[in-house]
């Protein structure tokens, strides 16, 4: 593996991941103490009715990337750049069909939702401007695989932070200058938008000059290439879907909008875990198709072995701090809500978040069926478990008094079967190795996640955690033995051997430097 440039990737996407949390961190208890926790669940549920229309967008620009990737490759520059412009083709004909889709949607609303009667009208406008950032983004979606291709995918966290940093700046300015209304998160978004696919465009140009837009260059054979492959993708994202992403309008329909509202309120930060696995899990990637593209068989299996490690190292000790402290956190970041409801929310983002640790560490080995170009059987599973999830929240609902509780809960324990079960043996039979291949090395991972926890347990006890200081201070301590504890968890001796080699390597410098 390019160790250096991947190193860079991950770190700059982990602050761009940081920076998304701050921005959640302040805008949520600023909304929920004005508008409520209902009016709050709104601007959620528009984000998940664009992610429905996505999987349309899904079809044509979700296997893109490895395409050009592989062409480039093997240096046929001209079919990477016929793929580019079809593409750019096919977005600029979605984006129409989204305004019509807009259109109609957006003056209805209110019959196809419960909505308060004093929200309806800042409801369709939050909708509204929903809508317009996501047709932005489909016309501009195809400059982002410049940084995926050249595998500078440190860049394209760099324009994450800006992306983050814009928003953030002007939810603060409306917020603060404004009267608050919910959709002031989605105008901010929508500038961010703009500002990203400036940037995009500018990224494009510079780091991949030998790809030109050029419509003239776009082809239905290579469109209907891509729609073949894409189509799986397209049928993963309709999985995706059924399993987690309509959550919230079966809440607003069959539990109502405070439901609704809590539920939004306990998956902003398990959310944030989900994104940041799959922001981490595609920059191996890149890597992963060179490797397959020269058939260097042997580096990308442990290359593959090695992602599992990084994944768990990176992401099970905020996975597991946040098991242990989230209700303390809740108590403390939204302090106008009652002791039940913080224990309702610090129960339902516990359930979810659980389903995140088997997710990092097999999230890699799921990029290998992209990589292989192999997704049918990954897709029908997919949608199995979506299809199985769907009919088991309303069974739930229906026949028993879990509540809100149905629904986090079934998409958690068909997951997590889903990522032991499927994602290793699939992604060793796709590279043609022993269907175990994986399964000892994310078995490790998974042990040391008992230890993590169980140790931040104890230094809980010790200390009463009543304000953020103690927090922070909590975070802090548990935080650094934490990773401490992991790297020699799972490197073992070997991990002794390798801090002694960073030392020494580190030494050499500053004694260069002095010469």
């Amino acid at each position: 593996m390019n160790k250096k440039q991947t190193n860079i990737n991950i770190v700059v996407n982990i602050i761009a991941f940081a920076v998304q949390i701050m921005i959640g961190f302040y805008t949520a208890p600023v909304l929920i103490r004005a508008l409520g926790t209902e009016a709050y669940g709104f601007i959620g549920l528009a984000n998940d009715f664009v992610t429905y229309i996505s999987i349309i967008t899904a079809i044509f620009n979700s296997v893109v990337a490895r395409f050009i990737s592989f062409e480039m490759a093997r240096n046929n520059v001209e079919r990477g750049e016929q793929y580019f412009n079809s593409i750019l083709a096919a977005d600029f004909c979605l984006a129409g069909l989204f305004s019509l889709a807009a259109a109609i949607v957006v003056p209805n609303i209110d019959r196809i939702i419960n909505v308060p009667k004093d929200l309806i009208l800042d409801v369709k406008i939050t909708f509204l401007i929903t809508f317009l950032a996501y047709i932005l983004g489909v016309i501009t979606s195809i400059f982002t695989t410049a940084a995926y291709v050249k595998n500078r995918l440190d860049i394209q966290g760099s324009r994450n932070i800006i992306q983050s940093l814009v928003r953030f700046l002007f939810i603060v300015i409306f917020l603060n200058l404004f009267q608050i209304r919910i959709y002031w998160v989605s105008a901010a978004a929508l500038i961010a938008a703009v500002v990203v696919a400036v940037l995009n465009i500018n990224i494009t140009r510079k780091i991949m000059p030998e790809i030109h837009v050029n419509i003239h260059k776009a082809s239905w054979s290579m469109i209907l290439e891509l729609v073949k492959s894409g189509g799986w993708m397209a049928f993963t994202s309709l999985s995706a879907i059924l399993m987690r992403g309509l959550d919230l309008l079966v809440a607003n329909l069959m539990l109502g909008s405070y439901d609704m509202g809590l539920l939004s309120v306990a998956r902003t930060f398990p959310n944030y875990f989900s994104s940041i696995i799959n922001t981490i899990a595609p920059i191996f990637s890149p890597v992963f198709i060179t490797l397959f593209a020269v058939g260097k068989m042997e580096e990308l299996r442990e290359s593959t072995k090695a992602s599992i490690k990084s994944m768990a190292l990176i992401l099970f000790v905020p996975l597991s701090g946040f098991l242990v402290f989230s209700g303390d956190f809740y108590t403390l970041w939204l302090g106008g809500y009652s002791a039940g409801q913080i224990r309702m929310i610090t129960a339902l983002s516990t359930v979810t978040v659980i389903q995140s640790f088997f997710d990092a560490s097999t999230s890699t080995m799921a990029q290998m069926s992209v990589v292989t170009n192999k997704l049918k059987a990954p897709v029908f599973v997919s949608f199995f478990c979506g299809l199985l999830n769907v009919v088991t929240v309303f069974l739930l609902l229906k026949f028993t008094g879990l509540g809100v509780y149905a629904i986090v809960t079934s998409s958690t324990v068909i997951m997590v079967l889903r990522y032991v079960i499927f994602n290793s043996f699939y992604c060793a039979h796709v590279l043609g190795l022993q269907k175990r291949e994986f399964i000892p090395g994310a078995i490790k991972t998974w042990i040391t996640v008992p230890v993590l926890i169980m140790g931040m347990l104890i230094f809980k006890y010790l200390i009463r955690i009543n304000s953020w200081s103690h927090l922070i201070l909590a975070a802090v301590i548990c935080g650094g033995l934490g990773y401490i504890g992991e790297f020699f968890m799972l490197e073992g001796c070997k991990g002794a051997a390798k801090i002694k080699f960073y030392m020494q390597k580190l030494k050499s410098r500053k004694r260069l430097q002095k010469e």
